[in-house]
C-alpha cells in the first residue's frame, strides 16, 4: 500500500515538506494555489502558516528565516502577479546563498499557453534565480520533485522553486507510474559534512605557517565556526577581517578583530589587506576585489561549501571546498603557534590604529 494512498497532490507536498523538517511556511493565499493552502490548513498542527500582506515580503521572510536559523527557509504564491512578486526576496536568497524554496500555483494544466487568466511561464521567469525548477505535473511526480528541490536549495544553497497547476493540485494518487519509475525511490535524507582531503589540508597549512603578514576574510560561512576561527588567529597572530554578512563570526570587541572591509568598513581592516603577503578566506564571497590584496601580492587559501566560489574573488594558491568549522578543526593541529612578540607584530601593529 502507497504511503501516499488516495492524497491529493497538494497532500503529498505537504507531507514531504514536513519529512524534510520544514515547520515555517511563508505566504499569500490565492486561486492558484489554494489546493496547497488547504493542505497546510489542514496540518497546521505541523507546519505553521504565516500570512503576509504582500508576495515579495514572504519571500524575503523565508530568505531572513533560512539565514538566521540555517533551515529551509519556504514561501508560497499563486500563479501570475502573486508568483511574479516572489522574485525579488529570492534574488536576496540566491546572491547571499540562503536555501529557500518557492512554490507556486499555475493556471490549469490544459489551459497553459492559451493566454488565460494569469497564465504566466513561471518556470521561465524563474529560471534564472533557481538552481531546481520544475512543474508538478501529476500526484506521482510530487515527492520526487518535493525531495530533489529541498535537496538542492539545502545541499547548493540557492533557491528552487516548485509549480503547480491548479487541477493538478486536487488530483488524488493513482499509483499509475511510468514503466521506469520506482515509487519511494528517492529520500528526505541530507548530509553536508564535507571535509578536504588530508593532503590539501597540509599544503593550505604549509602556506599559511610560512606567512609574515596573514589576513583572515570571513563571511556567513564561517558563522558557526566562531571559536576555530579565533584559534586559528591566536596562532598565526592573524587579524580577522569580516565580510559584512560575517560580522557575527566573532565580536567587533576580540583582540583579533579589525571590523569591517569595504564601503563600510575600517581603515585598519584595509590597510591590513594592503599589506598582506598571506590570506585566508573562510566562507565569503566578498565582492569588492578591489579592497582585496592586489594578485600577486599575497598567497591565497579559501574555504568554502560551494566549489564554483573557488578562486571567484582572489586568484588562490589553495581551494578547500568544504564546511568552514570542520575544515578548520582539522587544520588548526597543523598550524605552528607563533611564540614571539616579534611573530605577532602585524596583528599587533593593526589593532593599534
Amino acid at each position: 500500500m502507497d504511503e501516499y494512498e488516495n492524497f491529493k497532490t497538494a497532500d503529498i507536498v505537504a507531507e514531504a515538506l514536513i519529512d524534510w523538517g520544514v515547520e515555517v511556511v511563508f505566504g499569500l493565499p490565492g486561486d492558484g494555489i489554494n489546493g496547497f493552502i488547504e493542505a497546510l490548513r489542514q496540518r497546521q498542527d505541523k507546519i505553521k502558516f504565516v500570512l503576509v500582506r504582500h508576495e515579495e515580503s514572504a519571500a524575503f521572510m523565508a530568505c531572513a528565516y533560512a539565514k538566521y536559523t540555517k533551515k529551509l527557509g519556504v514561501c508560497v504564491a499563486t500563479s501570475g502577479p502573486g508568483a511574479i512578486h516572489l522574485l525579488n526576496g529570492l534574488y536576496d536568497a540566491k546572491l547571499d546563498s540562503a536555501p529557500v524554496l518557492a512554490i507556486t500555483g499555475s493556471t490549469y494544466s490544459d489551459l497553459i499557453g492559451s493566454n488565460y487568466q494569469q497564465d504566466v511561464n513561471l518556470l521561465q521567469l524563474f529560471s534564472d534565480v533557481a538552481i531546481y525548477n520544475n512543474m508538478i505535473n501529476s500526484p506521482e511526480h510530487a515527492e520526487m520533485a518535493v525531495d530533489i528541490a529541498c535537496r538542492n536549495a539545502l545541499g547548493r544553497k540557492s533557491v528552487s522553486h516548485l509549480t503547480i497547476p491548479i487541477d493538478v493540485q486536487e488530483q488524488k494518487l493513482k499509483g499509475k507510474y511510468s514503466p521506469h519509475k520506482v515509487k519511494g525511490h528517492t529520500s528526505d535524507i541530507f548530509n553536508h559534512d564535507v571535509i578536504p582531503s588530508p593532503e590539501l589540508l597540509r599544503k593550505a597549512a604549509n602556506i599559511l605557517n610560512e606567512g609574515k603578514k596573514i589576513v583572515i576574510l570571513v563571511g556567513q560561512g564561517a558563522l558557526d565556526a566562531g571559536n576555530e576561527v579565533t584559534a586559528i588567529s591566536e596562532r598565526l597572530g592573524a587579524p580577522v577581517v569580516k565580510a559584512l554578512l560575517g560580522k557575527a563570526v566573532i565580536s567587533d570587541y576580540s583582540p583579533y578583530s579589525l571590523g569591517g572591509i569595504g564601503m563600510l568598513g575600517t581603515s585598519p581592516a584595509s590597510d591590513a589587506m594592503n599589506e598582506a603577503d598571506t590570506i585566508l578566506m573562510i566562507g565569503t564571497s566578498f565582492p569588492y576585489i578591489d579592497y582585496l590584496p592586489k594578485p600577486g601580492q599575497a598567497k591565497g587559501i579559501q574555504i568554502d561549501i560551494v566549489p564554483e566560489r573557488i578562486g571567484l574573488r582572489y586568484p588562490v594558491d589553495i581551494g578547500l571546498v568544504g564546511d568552514a568549522k570542520q575544515t578548520l578543526s582539522c587544520m588548526i593541529p597543523m598550524l605552528n603557534k607563533r611564540q614571539n612578540k616579534k611573530e605577532n607584530e602585524f596583528l599587533v601593529s593593526k589593532k593599534k590604529q
